[in-house]
Parts: structure tokens; sequence; C-alpha cells
């Protein structure tokens, strides 16, 4: 299965739950760039792209699958949703100010992602790379050895490209020119439904309706039991956002 295909399927899960993003990250993007077109690449259903429309009037998104495309075109009927891949986004050179990746980064070829953003971009546009990424606990460490125990493509880091911390200095020191790096702490609320839908959601997990989905979910169940408080769990988790020009 390759990277554009991981999703399929998943867009409902995905669009339910997942995070949404500080207004903070969004308004400091936002003082930074100023006006002109923003590219939310790897949209997904739209959960990004629908923040950065808070703060930025002219949003265009590139989205490769074709259910995550679906979904994002119910959710935000206005805004263009092209059917192109961050390697290849069938734009205009040079029509954009500023690019950005939430979540999707560590699926794309960086040096044919780089090349593509160089092109698209106006003199001096930059690339925006962010993550939504949970702060180490009991739930999140728990939540992860089932994981690795369950989920044979599960890796931590960056999409098992990188360390957390190889990634951060990757993006800091090679990918990107004089990159401002900020992190906006902010929580999510999960019941048990909305939990399991965002597990279901992952790349990793194991097909709907298998035994193995079963057995994870069972296990997932299990852990959520165990941590919630009045049949809720709250999740800590930092909206990293790295920004830079590249060459």
């Amino acid at each position: 299965m390759n990277n554009k295909q991981l999703f399929s399927g998943k867009a409902e899960y995905y669009f339910s739950a997942r995070p949404s993003y500080p207004d903070a990250l969004i308004e400091w993007l936002r003082q930074r760039t100023g006006s002109g077109t923003v590219v939310d690449i790897g949209a997904g259903t739209g959960i990004f792209t629908s923040s950065l429309l808070k703060k930025f009037s002219d949003v265009i998104a590139i989205e490769p699958n074709e259910d995550m495309r679906s979904k994002f075109l119910q959710y935000l009927p206005g805004v263009p949703c092209v059917a192109g891949c961050a390697e290849a986004t069938g734009l205009d050179d040079s029509s954009a100010v500023l690019v950005t990746c939430a979540q999707a980064f560590h699926w794309f070829d960086e040096d044919k992602f780089k090349s593509e953003c160089i092109r698209i971009l106006s003199p001096g546009g930059r690339v925006a790379v962010i993550w939504n990424n949970p702060v180490k606990s009991d739930f999140s460490a728990e939540r992860d050895e089932v994981c690795r125990e369950l989920c044979p493509r599960f890796s931590r880091g960056y999409a098992g490209k990188r360390s957390a911390e190889e990634g951060d200095k990757f993006l800091r020191e090679q990918y990107l020119k004089n990159p401002e790096v900020e992190s906006f702490i902010h929580s999510f609320v999960m019941d048990k439904e909305c939990f399991c839908a965002n597990m279901s959601s992952r790349s990793y997990a194991p097909v709907c309706g298998s035994m193995e989905y079963r057995d994870f979910m069972e296990r997932l169940q299990t852990l959520f039991d165990r941590h919630a408080v009045d049949g809720k769990v709250t999740e800590i988790l930092s909206a990293q956002i790295y920004l830079g020009t590249l060459e």
C-alpha cells in the first residue's frame, strides 16, 4: 500500500476524532506571513485548512487521497481542494506566499517537496511544517505500547524516518533556512467513542472489522477505562510549528 492509500476508508474517523489546532498558532503564523495565497498540502479532511481560514482569506488545499478529499469538500465546499500531491501540486509557478503541511510532512519525498515549494512560492515565500504532538504521560505511553504490540506499521517519531529529536534537528539545521520554531500547548478531550475513532483513523491501525482490529479496540477500550475521569480522557498536546524559507 502506498502512502496515498493509507487513509482510504478512514476519512470519517479522521474528520470526527482528530484534534484541531490552537487559534494562537494561526495568529502567530498570520503575523509573520501577511496576506496572499496559502497552499495547505496534505490537507486531509480539512482540519488545519479550516483553522487557516480563520485568519487567511485565500487558501488552496492539496490532497491526494480520494476519500479524504471527498470529506474535505463536504466540510469546506467553498475551498478549492486539488487532487495533487506534495511533489506535484499542479499549481502555477510563484502562485503562493505560504505553504503549510500539518501532520503530513513525514509522508512526503522531502527533496521533491522542496523543489515543488520553490517552484510555487513567490520570492520570499515560506513553508510551515506543523505537528500536534502528545505531551508524554502514562496514558500516551500505555497507548503507544498497545500500538507497538498490535500494529506492525506503528513507529514513534517522524513516521519512522527519524526520532522526534532527529526530526527537530533536521528541520532546524538542514531543511529550512532561518526557521522560527514555536510550540502551543492545548488540550484534547475525548470520550470513549471519540478515542476509538481517533485510533481507528491512524495510518497504522488494523483494518476495521478484522480480528486484529477487534483485539486492538478491546485493548484500547480497557486502557481508556483505566484512565478516564467521568467518562473522558484529556490529552495534552503540543502544536509545534517550524516556519522558514527554502533554498
